[in-house]
């Protein structure tokens, strides 16, 4: 059971698929399942050779903390199948999620920011963030920089 996309795969349809600019994605959520979804989505982008840069807020900056990156915090919906989930998420190699956005960055142009005021809201700094964060930013700054030149604009 794998739920990253196939390389190969991806690279067939790639050559096909009419080339993005650059996709722009604002995550708010930080469920170890909503990030699992994130980065296997960028993973395929980058896999295209799609340049992505997302924004973390709220909650899933906190997710992206050194001190909560290890933690397998599920969406509520899943609490009756939670071990279930679990189980399928070790198999498909997707429980450590810093080891998931190292090989998704590895894959191509992905470039990842935390918000500023959010961190501020949970009294996070810079080093304690996960490494794998290229910058800490204001949404201003992202909105204006990162989604001007974007073909795709999701938010999680």
């Amino acid at each position: 059971m794998s739920l990253a996309p196939d390389a190969a795969e991806a690279g067939q349809r790639c050559d096909t698929a009419p080339a993005a600019k650059k996709m722009a994605i604002i995550v708010t959520r930080g469920s170890h399942n909503q990030m699992v979804t994130v980065f296997t989505l960028v993973m395929a982008a980058a896999v295209c050779e799609m340049p992505v840069r997302i924004f973390f807020r709220d909650e899933a900056v906190y997710k992206l903390s050194k001190q909560k990156i290890g933690e397998i915090n599920l969406s509520d919906l899943y609490a009756d199948c939670a071990d279930r989930v679990k189980e399928n998420y070790e198999r498909a190699g997707m429980v450590d999620l810093q080891k998931v956005i190292r090989d998704t960055k590895a894959q191509g142009d992905v470039r990842l920011f935390a918000c500023t005021s959010s961190m501020a809201l949970v009294g996070l700094t810079q080093d304690d963030l996960i490494p794998e964060i290229d910058e800490a930013r204001g949404l201003t700054s992202f909105l204006l920089e990162e989604v001007e030149g974007a073909d795709l604009l999701l938010t999680f």
